[in-house]
């Protein structure tokens, strides 16, 4: 009898491991704001070996709108973390056990209700349903590309973003206390976004940096569940300060040995991860159906905790791809990637979040990526001078590679990690800014060098002014078109201008390029590069020639950035296929080379003479322009503009004053009275108003003293 007890409990035991899970325990946070986190915490009765995997255990928790709209979405193990510290050391301690949770983000107010559904290998489990409500709030909702105008972001309330910001790619030794600290300083002064990435050394939970025999990875984050509620914890924070998330998935570096490599610690790697890696080398990547199986199992669960966030802006699925191994073969196959990848994001996100991508020089690879589904683009730069100048010449270009969507610079430099001594004040930032909204790019550009260069140097007030101008405009609403208006000025000053396209091994989409007296390069500096090659690299050559027509004898400039290490290089200029003073001359990093040209008209040539090539920073002409330029956005009834002195860049701290100079407008949407105000482009103040009357669309106004640059904005007066 004993045996046939112990029989029966041993099969009652067997029976109960095997059933479906309970779910127990159920509680939320209702009641919720519009666009506000519904968290739903519950227990399932039973222990899974792999929680992330969705062959053990599926959550899904089915919410019903007040309107009768059904919406789904996935449940996620999770544990919480006690922090002490400060911005120099954090400390995380676990607090309380494992839990299970939803989150969800409403976009109606009223009664809303949902229902919880387990799936295991055991079978189909529900809970009760509950309901909650939900209030009106201030939040916005999710940005989208807008509807309007689809070079331009919007909420889903219909409100305008522009987004202005910085990259704040990962932290060091204080983790989340420095993002309080950047976020906070940044959000203080205007800004709105910012870029973060899931690295191995941040919040990547699919990594480690040793692979025992013990090892989860990959597939299994039960380890890593401390850098997963740092995420929380910066997007919960960027929540708060009103500041959106671009979160990049994947760095090239995890798939690289070559460029910023990490590729010997991924564990998909068979050398780094003995027991479960999977790969030989990185550039199998783009073609592994296993490693598409682990990544969307990775994004899933980054979906399920993270997007009813609407601080998360965008998806960006690659940082600089081209640095992934072999990239040049391998073109067609990562458009393939990107459209199968970015589609499951599309697929498995509630909320739709955007999807984007980026390579280092965008402007250098086809458009097969971006036709390949990517809702917006963007270009990487270093290297410029009058960063207005180049960051409108990059929006240009993507703008004419990829038509129709919103793009912007999402990382943009001067050198590399040089800006604290060639720009301790900023003004390339304050220049890519403005030049960037004046281009009617989707956004600012946006500087690395976060904690090295804006903290230390505490810069974050170069997004104070832009972010005051352009906050309550309706930028999506007025057909905005980029265009400049013509400043004349009695003082004569050079003309400076950089490459558009600082990417290697690419060959310039022209070679020919007018010069005009009133600073306009036709074609345009985007189809400009910064390398120029000697014909050694023929594939790539294609060396500029520049048509002047000089007021008087002048002096024409090369100033260079880098030269090939590879062989002794050489420059030379040719005006009027002659040869000058730069003839064959030793060419040398951050070397300057002038010319002497006569009064009237010429062509200038710039060719490499050496072995390889070498990368120009900047081109000019001595007193060939007036002293102020003037770009604007011109729509309907509206004009946004800024003028500024083509000697206001980061080179160039000795500015004096430029008075007595006339803007012309032209191009306005009506006659009659119309009003001007003035904005100082760094405090973000109205400095003053006027009156002005426009005549077959055009009218002219006397400007006052400019120093460095004026912002302004007209409208009709009746307005």
């Amino acid at each position: 009898m004993f045996k046939s007890l112990a029989f029966f409990a041993l099969i009652l035991g067997m029976s109960s491991s095997s059933l479906a899970a309970t779910i127990t325990s159920v509680t939320d946070n209702g009641p919720v704001g519009k666009y506000e986190k519904l968290e739903v915490v519950y227990d399932l009765g039973k222990i899974y070996k792999n929680p992330f995997d969705s062959a053990q255990i599926d959550v899904t928790v089915e919410f019903k709108s007040p309107t009768g709209v059904l919406h789904s979405v996935k449940g996620f193990i999770y544990q919480d973390y006690e922090r002490t510290g400060d911005f120099s050391q954090q400390t995380l301690t676990p607090k309380g056990g494992l839990v299970w949770k939803a989150r969800f983000t409403s976009n109606e107010e009223g009664a809303w209700s949902y229902v919880i559904k387990a799936k295991d290998a055991s079978g189909t489990s529900s809970a009760p349903t509950k309901s909650f409500v939900v209030n009106p709030s201030a939040n916005k909702g999710f940005v989208r590309v807008s509807t309007n105008d689809p070079e331009y972001f919007a909420f889903d309330n219909g409100d305008a973003y522009f987004p202005l910001g910085e990259n704040m790619g990962w932290s060091s030794g204080g983790r989340t206390f420095q993002y309080d600290k950047w976020v906070g300083t940044l959000s203080e002064n205007g800004g709105n976004f910012i870029r973060v990435w899931q690295a191995g050394w941040h919040t990547e939970y699919e990594w480690a940096y040793s692979y025992p025999a013990t090892t989860l990875l990959p597939g299994n984050y039960m380890d890593r569940l401390k850098e997963a509620w740092e995420l929380d914890y910066i997007l919960d924070l960027c929540a708060k300060k009103n500041v959106h998330v671009m979160l990049c998935l994947l760095n090239h570096g995890k798939f690289s040995s070559t460029t910023n490599p990490n590729w010997k610690d991924n564990p998909y790697n068979k050398q780094a991860n003995p027991k479960g890696g999977f790969m030989n080398k990185p550039e199998e990547l783009w073609t592994s159906e296993k490693a598409k199986m682990y990544i969307q199992r990775n994004w899933r669960y980054l979906v399920a905790r993270y997007a009813h966030n609407t601080s998360l802006q965008s998806w960006e699925l690659f940082n600089e791809m081209e640095w992934i191994d072999n990239y040049s073969a391998s073109v067609t196959e990562s458009a393939k990637f990107h459209q199968e990848m970015g589609d499951y994001l599309k697929a498995t996100d509630p909320y739709k979040h955007l999807v984007t991508t980026s390579y280092a020089h965008a402007l250098k690879w086809p458009a097969d990526v971006w036709n390949s589904g990517m809702q917006f683009t963007q270009e990487h730069n270093y290297g410029g001078l009058d960063m207005a100048q180049v960051a409108a010449g990059l929006v240009e270009g993507m703008r004419s590679k990829c038509p129709g969507k919103p793009a912007f610079v999402g990382e943009m430099g001067i050198g590399d990690g040089g800006e604290n001594k060639l720009d301790p004040t900023g003004i390339f930032i304050h220049g890519t800014n403005w030049g960037s909204l004046t281009a009617k790019a989707a956004g600012g550009g946006f500087p690395w060098w976060w904690d090295s260069y804006v903290e230390p140097l505490n810069l974050y007030y170069r997004w104070k002014g832009i972010a005051a101008f352009v906050a309550g405009e309706d930028l999506d609403r007025r057909g905005y078109k980029p265009v400049a208006f013509t400043v004349f000025t009695p003082q004569m000053t050079d003309l400076s201008f950089s490459p558009g396209n600082s990417a290697w091994g690419v060959k310039a989409a022209e070679n020919q390029f007018n010069l005009s007296p009133d600073g306009s390069i036709t074609p345009s500096e985007s189809n400009l590069t910064g390398f120029v090659y000697s014909k050694a690299k023929a594939e790539f050559r294609n060396p500029p020639t520049f048509h002047v027509e000089m007021p008087k004898a002048g002096k024409f400039q090369v100033k260079l950035n880098t030269v090939s290490s590879w062989g002794t290089n050489n420059l030379t200029i040719l005006v009027d296929g002659k040869f000058t003073a730069v003839n064959n001359s030793l060419a040398k990093a951050n070397g300057v080379y002038v010319a002497e040209v006569p009064a009237g008209p010429h062509d200038i040539s710039v060719d490499s003479t050496g072995q390889d090539w070498v990368q120009v920073a900047a081109y000019s002409i001595s007193n060939y322009v007036g002293a102020l330029s003037c770009e604007v956005l011109n729509g309907k009834d509206r004009v946004l503009g800024r003028v500024q002195s083509r000697a206001f860049t980061y080179g160039n701290p000795k500015l004096t004053p430029v008075s007595g100079a006339t803007l012309k407008l032209g191009g306005l949407s009506k006659n009659g009275a119309w009003m001007i105000e003035w904005w100082d482009t760094e405090k973000g103040l109205k400095t003053g108003i006027g009156k002005l009357k426009a005549n077959l669309g055009g009218a002219s106004i006397t400007l006052p003293a400019v120093t460095t640059d004026l912002a302004f904005k007209i409208y009709p007066a009746e307005n």
